[in-house]
C-alpha cells in the first residue's frame, strides 16, 4: 500500500470538508413499510430544472409533499402503496402521474412541465338605441356557443370573459329588434363590438301567432293551419320555414298552410315557421313551433336494405353451362357471371348479414343455403340467377345450463343458463343429406335437408334440429369456442373454433374426436405469448394444487378469472394474468377462423387460418379413425406469419384494468382469415397482405425465411407484440420498403411466399378458387376474393414468377360496395366509393358526413334540389379514398384515414375527423354546404398537412408530448379543441395556430397521460359542462375500462382530475365494479348519460360527479376492497338510473351494448336513440333519470355504433353493415 504522509492526510481531509464531500456510509434505508419516491421536475422539452416546484403524492392512507431543490430533484418517503402524484410550479402547467411505491424500494418519477399558456380573451362593447343613441340597460348579450352571456349595465356596457376565438354575438331586448354580429378575440386580448338596436314600431305588432294543431303524430294530420293577429297596417307579409324537415308552405296574408301529408320521420322534430310583416317604417317578426312525433322507425329504402356494407362470403355455381358466383355486400346477395369482364349483376335482399354460402342441388333444383346470422338459415332458389327468391328463413335456437363463470367483479356465478331463439349462424356444411350449422354462441347443430326444405320447425318457431353439440366454454363473461367455419372432409367435420383452435367432430354423433390449439401448444415459442407455458402460468388451488385449467380444453377456467380479478386487479396480490392477457389482446392471435384439409403424400394436413397467429399447419393423419376415447391431438408442423396490426394501446400503456374490451384497434379484424389448399400451394387472405400464395404445402415444417433465426425485437421492450412480432424468429418482419407506409414485411418477399397482392380494393377476408387455375398465364379468373368494406374482386394470377410482385396478378373485375361516384385525388369524378367500416355520422340541414374508417369521410345529400327530405341520398363530396397522403401536380393531399367519428365545429365550415392513430384532422365542408358538389359530380374535400393536429405527426413531434395520437372525440370552445385522446387522456389544441410547428403553441396541454397506467383509461368520449353555480368548467369523459372520468378544466394551465371510477355493480349482493367499458356519453342539462358496452346506459347527476372528495383521497382510486371481499373504502357516486336491453322482457338473450347515441327533447320529455352494438337502435324515454323506459328497438344487420338525427330521420352507422336509414 502506498504510504501517505501526515501533512498530506490533513490536507486531503481539509479538502473534503471545503468541498462538502464526506466519506460516509450509505444512506439509512427507509423505515419499514415505506419506500422512496424521487425524481426531477424539468421544463418540458429541455433539461432545465424547475427549482421550488411542489410535488404532492396523494395515497389511500396519507398525502405527502416535497419541494424540488436547485437541481429540480424532490424526494419523499411514503408508505408503500399507490399514489396519484402531481407536480406544480408558478408559471407552469401542472402534471399528474400515478406511481406505486414498494416497501424498501426506490421509485423514480420525473415530470416535464410546460409554461403557462394564455387561452382567454375579453369581449366587450356597448348597446345603444339606434334612434336616440342612448345606452340600453339589461340587454342580453350571448354567444352562439360556449354558453357565455352578460346583461348590459347602466352605461349600456357588457363584458364577457371567453375562450379566445370567433363568436356570433346576439343582443336582445324587449321592444327592440334583435341583432347579431361576429366578434373575434385573441388570447390575452380584448375585442370591442358595439350594437345599435332598432326599436320596434309602436304601431306595428304581431300580437299572436298560432298553429293548428300545434302538436301531432306522424300520418295523423295532413295540413297545418298558421294564423296571425296583427296590430297596425302592414304592407307586406313574408312566411318562411325556419327549421325542421321542409314541407310545402302556402302563404295567404295573415294566414298560411303547411302540407305535412307526406312527411315521414323516425324521431321527434319541431317545425318552426316565421312570419315577418312590414310597413313603410319598420318590420316585426315572430315564430311559431309545431311539435311532431314519429309513429314508428321504418327502415328505407326497404326492410334490411342498407347502403354499402362488408363483403364476407362467396361461392361458385354453374348456370346454363357457364361459371357464376354468389357474393354479398352486407345483407344483399348478388349473382354475377365469372369473367374477365364485368357481367350482369342480380341481387336479393336477405333478412340479415351473410356469413357463409353453401350451394346445393336438391330435388332437381339449385339452391343457396345462407348462414344468415341471427336470422338463422335462409334458403334461396338460384335456379335462375336473374330471378332469385327466398324459399325460407328459419332462426336456430339454443339452450345450455349449469354454466359456471366469473363476472366482471371477480365473483363466481354458478348454474347459469344461456338460451336464445336466434343463435348467430355463421357457417354451414352439408353432405347432401344433412346440414351442419355453426352457431357462434353455442356450437354445432345438425338437421336433415329434408327438415330444412320442408320448413320443419320446433315449437318455438325455430328450425327443427336433430342433434347438437355445445362447443362454447366460459371462464369470464365472454364465451370461447363458438364456430367460425365448418368443413366436411374425409367423413369428418373440421371446425374453426376461435380461441379453442381447430376441432374435429364425428358427423354421425357430433362427438369431438380431435383438436389442435396453438394457445395450449406449449412447445410453440413464436406466437404472441412467446415461451409462456399456460399450465405453469395459471394459479392453482391452494389445498389440492389443481391448476385453474379446464379439464377438457386446457384453457384458463373461471377460478383463474376469479383469482386474477379478485387477488391481482382489486386486491394486493402479484402474479401472472394469462386470462386477462389472452382476453384483452392475445385472443386475436389465437383465433382459429378457417380450416382446409388436404392429402399431401402419406400425410393428411390441416391448414388453420389463425388470424394474427398466421396460417398454421398440423398433421391430422389418422383422423378418420379417431374417436372421443382415442382422441387425436394433432401435432404441429409449421406456420407462415400474418402481417402485424396496430393495437388499441401503445406498448406499455395498457390500462391497469384486467377486464376485456371490444375496442381492440385493428386487432379483431386482422391477420389470416381464410385458407384454401390446391396441390402443393396454400392460398390465403390476410387483412393487410390481401391474397397470398405459399408454396410447399406438402412440407410446411420447412417453411421459414431465407436465413433464420431473425431478431424482430425492434425496440428492446420485452413482451410487446403489438404491433411488432418480437417472438417471431423464422421470418424477417422488417419492412420490405422502409419508405412505403404500407410496406409488407420481408417475409412476404421470400420463400415460401410466392404472391402477396396487398389489399385488393379492401382488406382481405374470404376467397374461393376456380377449378382450372393457371398461375403462369393471363386471360382467365383464378381466384374470387371478398375484400370486406372494399367490395368484391375477381383476380387473374398472370405470372406467379414475375420479377415484380405487382406484375404477378391483375384485378380483372371489381364490385365496390356502393354504386356511388366519388372525386379522385385529381378532382375528377372517377373514384369508386366503398362503405363498409361505418363508425360515425355528423349532420347539417341538407347533408350527412360519414366516417368510414380507412375510406375517410364522404358527404351525402339528404334533401332534394328543393330542400325536402329524400329517400334517394347520394355522395356529393369526399376526402381522398386512401390511408396516406397523395401527391397530385406537386400538391400533397392528406386523407382523413381511420376516422371513427367526425364533429362539425361552430363555424359550420369544417367537420373534424377523429382519426385513431392520426389525431384530429380538419375537413373543409363550406363548399359542400354551398352546394358545390352533386351526385355524379362530387367535390373533393382537400386536406393539407396543416389540417392535421397531432402531437406525433408527419412534420415531426411535440417534444414535450411525443406520444402516438389516438383521437376518438372532440369538443370545441373558441379556438380550442378538447380531444378524447385514448390512453393519452385529454389533449387540448389551439386550432387557430400552425399545427406543423411545435413551438407555434398549437399544443396547449394534456392531462391523463401516464406511461403504463393511464390516469383516464382510454378516453373515447368527451363533453364540456359548466356548473351554473360556480361557472367552473368540466370535461366529462368516457374512459373505456376505467369508466367515468371528470376533469376540472376551468383553467387549462391547472387542470385537475376530479374523479375516475368504474360504476357500482352488485352481483349476488357482492359490491363490485361494472364490467366492460364506457364508450361514449352525452351531458343533457345537469345529467350525464354514459353508454357502456356491456353494462347499459346509465345516468349520473353532474352535482354528484363534481362533488369534492375528502382530503387525501386519490381521485383515480375511489374503490378498494380486500381479496376476501371486505370493502376498505368506496367514494363512488351512485348512478341515478340504468337501462340495459338484456333486462327488458323478451330481450334477455340478445347481444349488444350501448355505443354512441343521439337524443331529442320535446314537451318536457327526453328521448335517447342509442346505438346498441350487435342489436341495433333502441329508443328510450329517459325523462325520469331514475326510471328509463324502452319505447322501441329495431335491429340492424351488423354492429350499430352511431346514430344521427337530421330532419326527423335516423342515419345509422352499422360498421360492417354500412349505412342504415330510418324514417
Amino acid at each position: 500500500m502506498k504510504k501517505v504522509g501526515l501533512s498530506g492526510l490533513l490536507c486531503f481531509l481539509l479538502m473534503l470538508l471545503l468541498t462538502g464531500t464526506a466519506l460516509a456510509a450509505k444512506p439509512a434505508p427507509s423505515p419499514s413499510g415505506t419506500g422512496i419516491l424521487t425524481g426531477k421536475v424539468l421544463i418540458a422539452g429541455t433539461r432545465t430544472a424547475i427549482v421550488g416546484a411542489t410535488v404532492t403524492a396523494v395515497g389511500a392512507v396519507e398525502t405527502l409533499s416535497a419541494t424540488t431543490d436547485s437541481k429540480g430533484v424532490y424526494t419523499m418517503t411514503p408508505l408503500a402503496g399507490g399514489y396519484n402524484v402531481t407536480a406544480s410550479a408558478d408559471g407552469y402547467i401542472s402534471q399528474s402521474f400515478s406511481a406505486t411505491v414498494g416497501d424498501g424500494t426506490k421509485t423514480t418519477l420525473n415530470f416535464a412541465l410546460s409554461e403557462v399558456i394564455a387561452t382567454g380573451g375579453t369581449l366587450t362593447g356597448s348597446v345603444t338605441d339606434a334612434a336616440t343613441g342612448l345606452p340600453l340597460v339589461a340587454a342580453l348579450v350571448a354567444t352562439d356557443h360556449g354558453g357565455y352571456s352578460d346583461a348590459t349595465d347602466e352605461q349600456g356596457q357588457y363584458l364577457l370573459d371567453v375562450a379566445a376565438g370567433t363568436y356570433e354575438l346576439t343582443v336582445s331586448l324587449d321592444g327592440y329588434q334583435a341583432a347579431t354580429l361576429a366578434a373575434t378575440v385573441a388570447a390575452d386580448e380584448t375585442a370591442s363590438t358595439d350594437f345599435a338596436l332598432t326599436p320596434v314600431s309602436a304601431g306595428l305588432a304581431i300580437t299572436s301567432l298560432t298553429a293548428s294543431p300545434d302538436s301531432f303524430v306522424e300520418a295523423t294530420v295532413t295540413t297545418l293551419s298558421l294564423t296571425a293577429v296583427i296590430d297596425g297596417a302592414p304592407t307586406s307579409y313574408q312566411w318562411i320555414q325556419v327549421s325542421g324537415p321542409k314541407v310545402p308552405l302556402v302563404p295567404a296574408g295573415e294566414t298560411a298552410s303547411a302540407d305535412v301529408s307526406t312527411l315521414e320521420i323516425a324521431a321527434e322534430c319541431e317545425l318552426v315557421f316565421e312570419l315577418t310583416v312590414a310597413d313603410a317604417s319598420s318590420s316585426v317578426s315572430q315564430t311559431v313551433t309545431v311539435l311532431m312525433q314519429p309513429a314508428n322507425m321504418l327502415q328505407y329504402p326497404g326492410l334490411n336494405v342498407q347502403i354499402g356494407g362488408s363483403t364476407t362470403a362467396v361461392a361458385r355455381f354453374q348456370y346454363s353451362g357457364t361459371e357464376w358466383c354468389l357474393f354479398n355486400i352486407g345483407t344483399t346477395l348478388k349473382a354475377t357471371p365469372v369473367s374477365t369482364t364485368k357481367g350482369a349483376v342480380y341481387e336479393l335482399t336477405l333478412p340479415a348479414l351473410i356469413y357463409d354460402i353453401e350451394i346445393i342441388t336438391y330435388n332437381g333444383g339449385t339452391y343457396a343455403l345462407i348462414a344468415n346470422g341471427g336470422a338463422g338459415v335462409t334458403v334461396v332458389n338460384i335456379a335462375d340467377p336473374a330471378a332469385m327468391s327466398v324459399v325460407s328463413s328459419a332462426p336456430v335456437n339454443y339452450y345450455f345450463d349449469g354454466v359456471i363463470f366469473a363476472e366482471g367483479g371477480g365473483s363466481i356465478l354458478y348454474d347459469n343458463i344461456f338460451e336464445s331463439d336466434a343463435g348467430p349462424v355463421v357457417a354451414l356444411a352439408t353432405d347432401g343429406v344433412d346440414l351442419y350449422i355453426g352457431d357462434h354462441d353455442y356450437g354445432i347443430h345438425k338437421t336433415s335437408l329434408a327438415n330444412l326444405f320442408a320448413d320443419s320447425r320446433e315449437a318455438d318457431g325455430t328450425l327443427l334440429i336433430d342433434q347438437e353439440v355445445l362447443t362454447v366454454q366460459y371462464a369470464g363473461e365472454h364465451g370461447w369456442g363458438g364456430p367460425f367455419s365448418l368443413k366436411l372432409y374425409g367423413g369428418k367435420l373440421f371446425a374453426g373454433l376461435g380461441a379453442l383452435g381447430m376441432g374435429i367432430f364425428d358427423p354421425a354423433t357430433l362427438e369431438q374426436t380431435g383438436r389442435y390449439n396453438l394457445y395450449t401448444d406449449e412447445a410453440r415459442i413464436e406466437d404472441y405469448e412467446g415461451a409462456m407455458a399456460i399450465s405453469q402460468t395459471v394459479a392453482s388451488d391452494p389445498v389440492t394444487g389443481d391448476p385453474y385449467l379446464d379439464d377438457f380444453t386446457g384453457m384458463p377456467d373461471y377460478r383463474q378469472v376469479n383469482y386474477e380479478i379478485g387477488t391481482i386487479m382489486h386486491g394486493s396480490g402479484d402474479g401472472d394474468t394469462p386470462w386477462a392477457d389472452f382476453e384483452r389482446e392475445g385472443k386475436w392471435y389465437y383465433e382459429a377462423v378457417d380450416v382446409d384439409v388436404a392429402q399431401q403424400g402419406a400425410r393428411t394436413i390441416a391448414f388453420i387460418a389463425y388470424s394474427l397467429g398466421g396460417v398454421v399447419a398440423v398433421d391430422v393423419t389418422g383422423f378418420e379413425s379417431a374417436t372421443s376415447s382415442s382422441f387425436l391431438s394433432a401435432p404441429y408442423l409449421g406456420y407462415f406469419v400474418a402481417v402485424p396490426a396496430n393495437g388499441p394501446y401503445d406498448t406499455g400503456s395498457q390500462p391497469s384494468s384486467l377486464l376485456p374490451y371490444e375496442g381492440a384497434g385493428m386487432l379483431k379484424e386482422s391477420g389470416v382469415l381464410s385458407v384454401d389448399v390446391l396441390g402443393d400451394r396454400v392460398f390465403l387472405t390476410d387483412h393487410f397482405a390481401g391474397m397470398v400464395i405459399l408454396s410447399g404445402a406438402a412440407t410446411p415444417e420447412n417453411w421459414s425465411g431465407d436465413a433464420p433465426p431473425y431478431d424482430n425485437d425492434s425496440d428492446g421492450i420485452p413482451n410487446n407484440n403489438v404491433p411488432e412480432y418480437e417472438d417471431v424468429t423464422s421470418y424477417d418482419m422488417s419492412a420490405w420498403d422502409p419508405t412505403d407506409n404500407e410496406s409488407l414485411p420481408w417475409a412476404y418477399y421470400q420463400a415460401p411466399c410466392e404472391l402477396a397482392t396487398r389489399e385488393l380494393k379492401g382488406h382481405g377476408y374470404g376467397l374461393t378458387l376456380m377449378d382450372n387455375i393457371d398461375l403462369t398465364a393471363a386471360g382467365q379468373i383464378d381466384v374470387l376474393e371478398c375484400s370486406t368494406g372494399g367490395g368484391f374482386v375477381m383476380v387473374d394470377v398472370t405470372d406467379i414468377s414475375a420479377a415484380v410482385m405487382t406484375d404477378r396478378f391483375d384485378i380483372s373485375v371489381y364490385f365496390p360496395s356502393t354504386d356511388e361516384i366519388g372525386a379522385a385525388p385529381d378532382g375528377s369524378p372517377s373514384a369508386t366509393i366503398a362503405i363498409g367500416h361505418t363508425d360515425g355520422i355528423a349532420s347539417t340541414e341538407n347533408y350527412i358526413y360519414v366516417s368510414d374508417g380507412p375510406h375517410g369521410i364522404t358527404a351525402w345529400k339528404i334533401t332534394d334540389d328543393l330542400g325536402y327530405p329524400t329517400d334517394a341520398i347520394h355522395v356529393v363530396g369526399n376526402t381522398i379514398q386512401d390511408e396516406y397522403p397523395i401527391e397530385v401536380n406537386g400538391e400533397l393531399i392528406y386523407p382523413a384515414s381511420h376516422t371513427v367519428r367526425n364533429v362539425i365545429d361552430a363555424s359550420g365550415d369544417y367537420t373534424w375527423a377523429l382519426c385513431v392513430g392520426n389525431g384530429l384532422r380538419r375537413v373543409p365542408i363550406a363548399d359542400i354546404e354551398a352546394g358545390i358538389g352533386s351526385a355524379g359530380v362530387p367535390a373533393l374535400m382537400k386536406l393539407y398537412i396543416e389540417d392535421s393536429f397531432e402531437h406525433n405527426g408527419d412534420w415531426g413531434v411535440v417534444r414535450k408530448f411525443n406520444y402516438q395520437d389516438q383521437a376518438y372525440d372532440v369538443e370545441f370552445l373558441g379556438n380550442y379543441a378538447y380531444v378524447a385522446d385514448g390512453t393519452n387522456g385529454l389533449t387540448i389544441y389551439d386550432i387557430s395556430k400552425d399545427s406543423t410547428k411545435a413551438n407555434s403553441g398549437f399544443f396547449v396541454g394534456n392531462i391523463g397521460y401516464n406511461q403504463g397506467s393511464p390516469l383516464l383509461g382510454t378516453a373515447s368520449g368527451i363533453e364540456l359542462w359548466t356548473d351554473p353555480a360556480t361557472n367552473n368548467r368540466y370535461a366529462v369523459l368516457a374512459s373505456g375500462p376505467y369508466g367515468v372520468a371528470v376533469v376540472n378544466v376551468t383553467d387549462v394551465n391547472s387542470m385537475q382530475i376530479v374523479k375516475v371510477f368504474e360504476p357500482i355493480k352488485y352481483e349476488n349482493g357482492d359490491l363490485g365494479s361494472a364490467d366492460g367499458q364506457a364508450m361514449d356519453l352525452e351531458v343533457i342539462g345537469d345529467i350525464a348519460y354514459y353508454g357502456y358496452d356491456s353494462f347499459g346506459l346509465i345516468a349520473y347527476s353532474m352535482t354528484d360527479l363534481i362533488e369534492p372528495l375528502p382530503d387525501g383521497v386519490d381521485p383515480t382510486e375511489l374503490f378498494k376492497k380486500e381479496t376476501d371481499g371486505t370493502v376498505l373504502y368506496d367514494y363512488r357516486p351512485e348512478f341515478l338510473g340504468k337501462f340495459k336491453l338484456q333486462e327488458q322482457l323478451g330481450y334477455e338473450d340478445v347481444d349488444g351494448g350501448t355505443v354512441k347515441m343521439a337524443y331529442t327533447e320535446q314537451a318536457g320529455k327526453l328521448y335517447i336513440y342509442a346505438a346498441f352494438g350487435h342489436y341495433g337502435v333502441v329508443k328510450i324515454d329517459y325523462t325520469d333519470p331514475t326510471t328509463p323506459v324502452m319505447l322501441d328497438a329495431v335491429p340492424t344487420a351488423n354492429e350499430c355504433v352511431d346514430v344521427e338525427i337530421a330532419n326527423g330521420r335516423l342515419y345509422v352507422a352499422d360498421h360492417g353493415g354500412g349505412l342504415v336509414l330510418f324514417k
